[in-house]
């Protein structure tokens, strides 16, 4: 079936509607020369293996799910230290005067 189908009718290839004089499906890109066949090749279009997860992509991309910054991460530390040390400051200060 897959060489002798001509327009109109259904795709053999993904189901979708191919209209008359259509010379390839406007869906998956079968036509004539590919015989309206299933094994057209995609090996230069650098689409993801069938094993591919997603999670593991963006883990592997991006760091994690926590990708922040140390200061970010960190910055409640970094407001108290300031915090003490400004407060050590005032308290040191009527001694020094």
């Amino acid at each position: 079936m897959s060489g002798r189908f001509k327009p109109p009718g259904q795709c053999p290839v993904c189901g979708e509607w191919a209209p008359r004089g259509a010379v390839s499906c406007d869906e998956c890109g079968a036509c004539e020369k590919s015989g309206w066949g299933g094994d057209m090749h995609a090996d230069g279009l650098d689409l993801p293996d069938d094993e591919f997860v997603y999670d593991d992509f963006i883990a592997r991309e991006f760091g994690g799910r926590d990708s922040r910054p140390v200061l970010a991460t960190n910055h409640w530390r970094w407001v108290a230290l300031v915090l003490l040390i400004v407060f050590a400051l005032a308290a040191l200060l009527p001694l020094v005067w």
